[in-house]
Order: structure tokens, then sequence, then C-alpha cells
């Protein structure tokens, strides 16, 4: 069985993951009224999009709460999954540069030693 997955595949688990950690630390724990603020800011950045672009096109009460959800889930799954992304290739560009680091590192030893 192949194990191997591509990036884009395990930035999307990690978002997933990261949006339902961050969904259950804004709704899941109480919190007081100015924290709960801070935190649906920090770790929902995408409320911010998702209440200009609800506005704008909300027309009704029921359909502006269900936009609103819609695009403040899908705004956060894009700013989580860019951020996973961006972290699992900044760890592929510096374990490439340290393997290639080594290996030119031993062929000028051996240089050395002959």
């Amino acid at each position: 069985m192949n194990t191997h997955w591509p990036d884009w595949k395990r930035a999307a688990l990690a978002g997933i993951a990261l949006l339902a950690l961050a969904l259950f630390s804004v709704f899941g724990i109480q919190h007081g009224f100015e924290e709960g603020i801070g935190w649906y800011v920090t770790l929902l950045p995408g409320a911010w999009p998702a209440a200009a672009i609800s506005d704008i096109f909300g027309a009704t009460s029921r359909g502006n709460s269900i936009g609103f959800w819609g695009v403040l889930l899908i705004c956060n799954f894009v700013w989580y999954f860019g951020i996973s992304y961006a972290a699992i290739e900044a760890y592929r560009f510096v374990s490439r540069l340290s393997r290639t680091g080594k290996r030119e590192h031993n062929a000028e030893g051996n240089r050395h030693l002959e």
C-alpha cells in the first residue's frame, strides 16, 4: 500500500483539522464577551470577508445567515489550507537543502582525504 500523499492532500487534511480545532475553540469553549470576540477574530480571520460578502449578497435574514456561515467556513478553510501548504513546502525546501548540503560536505571531505 502506497502511503505517500501529495502535499495538497496533506494540506487539505491539516486545514480541516485546524479549522475544526478553531471552531471548537471559539464556539465549544465558554469565554467572556471580550475574550470571545478576541478568539473569534484571531482564530477565524475569514469572518471579515464573510461579513462583507454576506452583507452584499444577503437578501433575507435566513439566506444571509446561511450565506455568512458558508462563506465563513470556505474563507477560513482556504486560510488554514494556505498556511498548512506553505509550512509543508517550507519543510520540504529546508530538508532538500540540508540533504544537498550534507552531500556537498561529504564530497568535499572525501577530496581532502585523497
